[in-house]
């Protein structure tokens, strides 16, 4: 857990885990990975973190994205407390996407009700109408039990949380993949989902990952996003970045880089 701010708004970091992929299977044509060894391990390893972001503006308390969940030892329960934040406080929760590691702390598996019960949950549209058709357990389980309890709210494109929060289009790791725009007091941030899987991303932003269901929108969504967040300074919440996922792009010589704060 680690907070920080975006003007007057508090944003806290809440990481649920961290897990290890072969870089070679995260990007299929990376070729000879030494060239990133900065970022790997011994085995050719890169690091994912699996972060949750927490935003609070005085009115408005929202939680960007749930985790793995409780079946891979998740520890956003714990991180929450931490910060000192009961989940009956929770005001609201978007999802960047419905993958399963986004939405895995939704329902309680006690009893199987909302874990964030005063909150409304925000859907993308186009991502329910993705996952909703297809037989994903993660979505059964985590997901479509929402709109039974009437707590579900589904948008689609840009959509106004409150007045320094919106949620904005960055499609192509999935349909209706969003991220959430913060502005305060002249600051701004951007909690930026899985439009940057790892450091290597940013560094090479054409290279295609294999968790992106449209790879080539996925490329043109992620050049479009640096060059933006590079340009505002933005304040950066990554879901998979090296935890806590906080930090800036910054100009170099060859484009651009991770700079973690």
């Amino acid at each position: 857990m680690q907070k920080t701010t975006v003007g007057s708004i508090e944003l806290v970091a809440l990481v649920d885990l961290v897990q290890t992929y072969p870089v070679s299977a995260v990007y299929p044509d990376i070729g000879d990975p030494t060239r990133f060894a900065g970022y790997l391990d011994a085995e050719s390893g890169v690091a994912l973190g699996f972060a949750c972001y927490l935003l609070r503006d005085g009115s408005t308390t929202l939680l960007v994205d749930t985790g793995w969940g409780p079946e891979n030892n998740g520890r956003l329960l714990a991180e929450l407390a931490e910060a000192g934040v009961k989940p009956g406080q929770v005001s609201h929760v978007i999802f960047t996407h419905l993958h399963g590691d986004h939405t895995g702390w939704n329902i309680d598996r006690a009893s199987g009700r909302p874990l964030f019960p005063a909150a409304r949950y925000l859907v993308p549209q186009k991502d329910w109408d993705e996952y909703g058709k297809g037989d994903t357990a993660s979505f059964e389980r985590d997901v479509r039990p929402l709109e039974g309890f009437g707590c579900l709210d589904l948008f689609d494109g840009e959509r106004t949380i409150s007045s320094g929060l919106n949620a904005v289009p960055t499609p192509g790791h999935t349909p209706g993949h969003t991220s959430v725009a913060v502005t305060s007091a002249g600051a701004r941030g951007f909690i930026l989902g899985d439009v940057v899987l790892t450091p290597i991303d940013a560094e090479e932003p054409g290279l295609e990952s294999v968790f992106d269901g449209d790879r080539q929108l996925a490329v043109a969504t992620r050049r479009k996003t640096l060059q933006r967040l590079v340009e505002e300074d933005s304040l950066v919440a990554a879901s998979h970045l090296p935890p806590p996922g906080l930090g800036r792009f910054v100009r170099t010589s060859a484009g651009q880089a991770w700079a973690a704060m």
